[in-house]
């Protein structure tokens, strides 16, 4: 190998500066008749200094160039490709091998057909000595069967079959057997999101400049060679020294030797000075010459760095205003990228939102359906344009999950959504709905069911990044019961506002301040029906406002809200009307090393229409809680306090908790081997003031599990004295599987103003697949 092109030069230099010197010297001491004369100090280090500058850098081949490359960038591939040619067996090996032509060549892979995942299946048994509701029941038992189990079909197509059976001895509430299945339009998204991802991001080395990065690297090491060169064959000392033998009359002559001779050696040392200093002024420049050509490629270089970073981005960030924007090809082209794009069946997969058969919840729009549970069909595509169809039977009102025997009619809905835009940004849809749906009992004096049909238009407008506002205008084609008989369904007429409904949602999120606003109006007439609320004939306006305020720094929150719920039928015998202003209060306080404390008012009102009469029952309560883990001396404890106040009156429930104050806390101890807890409870109104002490113990079973038992001791009023308890266990089965067993006596208050015993038993096995 030669020496390489910058250093010719300096090499030259010193080559004459060595033959030159070495001349002189052997002329001087031939001259003065002696060589064993011992020579000046300045000229034996300017000697042995210059040669050891020859010497340095006229071995500084490219050879050891290549070796330094080798060492300090052996990782990376592209460099040492090439650098070291016909070595490539050297070399990584690609974790991803692609087609750059055609990167998204078998993306999915469709083997095998049908592969299962994982799942579980759950068997509960459950026991209750008396039923603490409304409907009065002893010695329920019941049995409950739930299970899942997770497919792949095609090799990327997740699929969820569920099933849930319910058998019990009760009169009241019936057996149910449900399965479904369903296809999980998120996963699958993000699966082949995953795939893409991966394939552009293996894309990414083509996108830099390796010629630029290889002379940039192997600029980089030239010139950190060459200034070591400099550093080391250069000394401050060897500098000074050759200056003062130019400039320094006589400095370099020796005691005792001739005029002549001092003279000669002197024009010889001065020579090799000259030329000592003209190296060190080359190489001094080749240095300066170096950086200049590093930083220029280093500019490339790292402008080459951020535009692949800035893919990486593209690929890793958001997608949604990726695949739904129609440059997606235009996004590529600006990274080189002109031959490459993503094929349209893939980029029509990623905006498919949910497709399933089977039950499902449909929750579109708040005048058409909203939280009703389809049995058949329900499709939902979203990129730049949007489209839904939902289709099946539906359990509108009468699931029967209580109330056995209920009399109830096939109901059904069929919907059609088309629009244009993103759901998370603006958009346009119009939706039309037609379906069966049961408003009444079915007896022989009301219609069990109604044919209703719908139109809405819905609007969101996305005013900034955290606020957008809704709007949904709707009408609907059902029975006129203004007359009873009904004389058949309203008209599709501007005019009439009976059968029309408005909804118009606000949400704002500011920044600056971490404050959230909702708001929210809705206005239906009285002949309105939808598959979004209940209504059975009756007018209805209502409208809230909700904020959240952070404030300390987060430490505490402030959520506030109002509602108005206006009921009006004007067709019943006797005229009801509701216009109570809601009223709550939550506030939240967190604060390390201090308790979690939370203080919240939440009123509640719920509406009972039987045939023409509409009841309603009001509840408020006050709640509030502190939770705090901390430590006495090494020990973990935690403390709980909580507060329950009830307002409301004696007619608003069956139940004996009317207008109640409830008062717990707890303490718990945690201990290695077990865990102990003691508990108060105080509950009084004016009926009744019931305490409950809890006292328990939880043994940690190592990998076994944990078994726990304690005692309660009831006292009602002062009076009455009962002494209950508890047992349960957690044991491990296998590695995943689960038996739970719990049983507990204790006593309620009954309306005898004594201690009514109440059992409660549960056995629960949970079996896990994992695949």
């Amino acid at each position: 190998m030669g020496i390489p092109y910058p250093y010719i030069t300096p090499y030259l230099f010193t080559v004459v500066a060595a033959f030159l010197l070495a001349t002189a010297s052997v002329s001087a001491q031939t001259a003065a008749g002696d060589t064993t004369q011992p020579v000046n100090k300045t000229s034996r280090t300017l000697t042995d200094t210059t040669l050891k500058a020859v010497k340095t850098l006229a071995g500084y081949q490219q050879d050891k160039l290549l070796d330094g490359v080798k060492g300090t960038y052996k990782s990376k591939r592209s460099l040492l490709k090439g650098l070291l040619p016909g070595k490539q067996s050297l070399l990584p090996k690609d974790s991803l091998s692609l087609d750059s032509n055609h990167p998204f060549k078998n993306l999915l892979h469709t083997k095998p057909l049908l592969r299962m995942t994982g799942g579980y299946i759950s068997y509960q048994f459950n026991y209750r000595s008396a039923i603490d509701t409304p409907y009065v029941e002893k010695d329920i038992a019941q049995h409950n069967i739930t299970g899942n189990l997770y497919f792949t079909v095609a090799g990327h197509l997740p699929l969820r079959v569920t099933w849930w059976s319910r058998q019990s001895n009760s009169r009241v509430f019936r057996d149910i057997t449900d399965v479904q299945a369903s296809f999980d339009g998120a996963a699958f998204q993000q699966q082949l999101q995953a795939s893409l991802r991966q394939r552009l991001l293996a894309l990414a080395p083509s996108l830099q400049d390796s010629l630029t990065e290889k002379l940039y690297n192997l600029k980089k090491l030239q010139l950190g060679g060459l200034k070591d060169q400099l550093l080391g064959s250069f000394s401050p000392q060897s500098l000074v020294e050759a200056n003062e033998t130019l400039r320094v009359p006589r400095i370099t002559w020796q005691p005792g030797v001739a005029d002549s001779v001092n003279s000669r050696r002197e024009d010889s040392l001065k020579k090799a000075a000259t030329l000592f200093l003209d190296l060190y002024a080359k190489t001094k420049g080749e240095v300066d010459r170096l950086e200049k050509q590093v930083d220029s490629l280093k500019k490339k270089y790292e402008q080459n760095q951020q535009k692949v970073r800035q893919f990486k981005q593209l690929v890793t960030g958001k997608w949604d205003d990726l695949i739904a924007s129609r440059s997606w090809k235009d996004k590529l082209q600006q990274y080189g990228m002109s031959n490459v794009e993503v094929p349209a069946k893939y980029r029509w997969l990623l905006g498919l939102r949910q497709f399933s058969v089977g039950r499902s919840v449909t929750n579109y729009s708040e005048l058409t359906v909203k939280n009703t549970s389809v049995n058949g069909l329900n499709f939902e595509y979203n990129s730049w344009y949007y489209l839904a169809v939902a289709a099946g039977v539906v359990d509108y009102r009468y699931r029967d999950f209580v109330v056995n025997g209920a009399n109830k009619k096939p109901q059904y809905l069929y919907l059609v959504r088309a629009g244009i835009g993103r759901l998370e940004k603006n958009y346009f849809i119009l939706s039309a709905f037609r379906g069966e749906k049961q408003l009444f009992p079915s007896n022989g004096a009301r219609l069990s069911s109604i044919t209703v049909t719908g139109f809405s238009a819905e609007a969101k407008m996305q005013v900034n990044r955290t606020t957008h506002l809704t709007a949904e205008v709707a009408k609907s084609l059902a029975p006129d019961f203004r007359n009873n008989p009904s004389r058949g369904n309203t008209k599709f007429s501007l005019s009439d506002h009976s059968n029309q409904a408005y909804a118009l949602k606000l949400y704002s999120y500011i920044p600056a301040t971490r404050t959230r606003l909702e708001g929210y109006y809705k206005q239906t007439g009285a002949n309105f029906q939808s598959f979004s609320s209940f209504q059975t004939n009756a007018a209805l306006e209502s409208w809230s406002v909700k904020a959240g305020q952070d404030f300390f720094k987060r430490k505490l929150r402030l959520s506030a809200a109002v509602r108005k719920n206006e009921f009006t039928n004007p067709f019943l015998p006797q005229d009801y009307k509701s216009n109570t202003v809601f009223k709550s209060l939550t506030a939240t306080f967190k604060m390390r090393k201090w308790p979690v404390i939370t203080v919240g008012y939440q009123p509640m009102s719920q509406l009972t229409a039987l045939d023409s009469q509409v009841v309603e029952n009001r509840f408020q309560v006050l709640n509030a809680s502190a939770y705090h883990i901390y430590k006495i001396n090494n020990l973990r404890t935690a403390s709980t306090v909580v507060l329950n106040k009830f307002y409301n009156t004696n007619s608003d429930t069956g139940f004996v908790y009317y207008n109640a104050t409830n008062v717990f806390w707890a303490q718990q101890f945690f201990f290695k081997a077990f865990t102990a807890q003691v508990a108060v409870s105080w509950t009084q109104n004016s009926g009744y003031r019931l305490t409950v002490l809890d006292e328990g113990i939880q043994l940690n079973l190592t990998k076994l599990g944990s078994v726990g038992f304690g005692v309660k001791i009831n006292s009602l009023n002062d009076q009455v004295i009962k002494t209950g308890g508890y047992v349960n266990a957690g044991v491990r089965v296998y590695k995943q599987d689960v038996i739970t067993l719990s049983y507990e006596r204790g006593y309620l208050p009954g309306f005898n103003k004594g201690l009514i015993r109440n059992e409660m038993g549960t056995v629960q096995f949970v079996k896990s697949f994992g695949f």
